[in-house]
C-alpha cells in the first residue's frame, strides 16, 4: 500500500478521496486495504494497477507491511523406538 499511495501522489491525488475518485473503489474498503483489516480482490488489484501504471507484483509483494512470513513448522524428531513396533531379537 505504501508503493501505491508514492505512485498516487505521483499522479496528483493527495488523499483517499482522490484515490476513490480515480478508481472507483469506495473510501471504505480504501481505509481498510491501508490499515491491513482487509485483503484485495484481483479485481480491486487490477483496478489499482492500470489507475497507477503499477506491475500486479509490485501491489502484492514489494511492501513488507502486507507480506506476512510464512512459518513452516519443523517436523519433531521421533522419539527413540517411536513407530518401529516391536523390537527385532
Amino acid at each position: 500500500m505504501a508503493k501505491l499511495l508514492v505512485k498516487a501522489r505521483e499522479f496528483g491525488d493527495e488523499s483517499v478521496a482522490d484515490v476513490a475518485q480515480r478508481t472507483g473503489i469506495s473510501r471504505s474498503t480504501l481505509h481498510r486495504l491501508a490499515a491491513g483489516t482487509k485483503q484485495p480482490s484481483l479485481a480491486t488489484l487490477w483496478t489499482l494497477r492500470d489507475a497507477y501504471q503499477l506491475q500486479l507484483d509490485m501491489l502484492v509483494y514489494d511492501d513488507p507491511l502486507t507480506v506476512r512470513p510464512t512459518v513452516v513448522p519443523r517436523p519433531r524428531p521421533a522419539a527413540a523406538g517411536a513407530g518401529r513396533g516391536r523390537a527385532r531379537r
